[in-house]
């Protein structure tokens, strides 16, 4: 396993983590695929699967940052742009043979998602408490 979820990644926004946990999945299943040896016929699929399940948490979560009114949104939208250009560069690539999903980059990946999770997503989750506390 790639990505152990552990209570420090909890936003206490239910559906956010509910999706941040999705996203561990995904990432795990490509790392163990990988550990597996299987070839891109698995990989592909499983990548192309992380990356729309990513756009849609995207969506998902900038509609809740707009909702409650959270600070710093064009920064926070501005990296979930920056990760999707990512993903669909490396599927891009993968596709057309001219990269393989390697360690390094389900490292790549899993690190962002924890910074983005542990710094990022956490602030929206204190201005949300801070806005209704109790």
């Amino acid at each position: 396993m790639l990505f152990v979820w552990d209570q420090s990644y909890d936003t206490g926004i239910e559906e956010i983590d509910r999706d941040h946990r999705g996203l561990v999945k995904l990432i795990n299943d490509l790392y163990e695929a990988m550990q597996d040896g299987s070839g891109g016929a698995l990989l592909l699929p499983i990548f192309s699967a992380l990356k729309h399940y990513t756009e849609t948490h995207f969506d998902r979560e900038e509609r809740f940052i707009v909702d409650c009114d959270a600070p710093d949104q064009e920064r926070h939208f501005q990296e979930h742009k920056q990760m999707m250009a990512k993903l669909a560069d490396l599927e891009s690539r993968h596709r057309q043979g001219e990269a393989a999903i390697s360690l390094q980059t389900l490292t790549f990946l899993r690190d962002w998602l924890k910074n983005h999770i542990c710094i990022v997503d956490q602030a929206v989750a204190d201005h949300v408490r801070e806005k209704s506390p109790g």
